[in-house]
């Protein structure tokens, strides 16, 4: 039962984590700690349910849930009563639900992005630098189209309206998007918001979707200063900004305020040693339940 109460433990803590994240004013600080407690309260919260589920359903063999299936496959559920079987078949279901929806969603995403590509080959041209795809339209507009051959666009409204230096902040936030995959980053809250799109949950996908823009936006804010980046946010907001398409990221469209006041000093980082030891606590609940999957106990 060692198995099923370490589960349960881990579910507990994935949600007083997922409340705490929801209700901090810390993150703006740490934006890249943040992504990480995120990803290890998600990953805790799945492996924590299906493991508890498992634990449950195989606790005759007294045996970790990977060697336990598989005397379970080996005796014909011999040793199971019918509510061991009920609980098994449920982490199951449960393990595949998740891996189910992960994978339409990344699908999905695909084929939507596969398509702008298609349509940006056709209506957009190379920039003159070489930093991006310039798009004509009178909007001020600029995004990430993420995959294999992902490309940044800029459209000649954001071209016209922006200064020099304030276009290559942008750019720069962008070409940040492309370097830390942050889509990839997204990618399991984006399946989670697909299947619950209102309510803590939604509000959970979009405040990981504001911290990646902090990522980016430290990113171009180290190359060329907060200045001109922050001219740029307050442009388009200015001018009401362009929606990006579906599945891209784009600068001008998440908590324009909130970003530039932490761009111009609003927050102080967190020292590093509190940085550290966060995210080696945040990987060791991550991971421990995992590990619990295999040990031969």
């Amino acid at each position: 039962m060692i198995y099923v109460l370490h589960h349960a433990v881990t579910l507990v803590l994935a949600a007083a984590a997922a409340r705490a994240l929801t209700r901090g004013r810390w993150q703006p600080r740490a934006p890249r700690l943040a992504l990480l407690l995120w990803h290890a309260t998600v990953v805790s919260a799945v492996t924590g349910a299906v493991g508890l589920l498992l634990g449950l359903g195989l606790a005759p063999y007294g045996r970790g849930i990977a060697p336990a299936l598989g005397s379970l496959v080996t005796d014909g559920a011999g040793h199971l009563t019918g509510a061991h079987i009920a609980a098994v078949a449920a982490g199951l279901l449960l393990a595949a639900a998740a891996v189910g929806v992960q994978a339409h969603s990344s699908w999905q995403l695909w084929r939507q992005r596969s398509r702008h590509r298609l349509l940006l080959r056709l209506v957009g041209r190379p920039d003159p630098h070489g930093r991006a795809l310039l798009l004509e339209h009178p909007a001020a507009a600029a995004y990430y189209v993420p995959g294999p051959a992902g490309c940044v666009v800029i459209s000649t409204g954001a071209v016209d309206a922006l200064t020099e230096r304030e276009l290559a902040a942008v750019l720069a936030h962008e070409h940040a998007h492309a370097r830390g995959r942050h889509h990839l980053v997204l990618a399991p809250f984006h399946a989670i918001r697909r299947v619950l799109p209102i309510g803590p949950v939604a509000r959970a996908a979009a405040d990981v979707e504001l911290l990646v823009e902090m990522c980016a936006d430290d990113h171009a804010a180290r190359r060329h200063g907060p200045t001109p980046l922050t001219a740029a946010l307050r442009r388009f907001h200015e001018l009401g900004g362009h929606p990006s398409p579906a599945g891209t990221l784009a600068a001008s469209e998440h908590a324009i305020a909130l970003r530039i006041a932490r761009l111009h000093g609003g927050t102080s980082p967190i020292h590093r040693s509190i940085r550290l030891a966060t995210a080696l606590a945040a990987l060791a609940v991550a991971t421990t339940p995992a590990s619990l999957y295999v040990l031969p106990l």
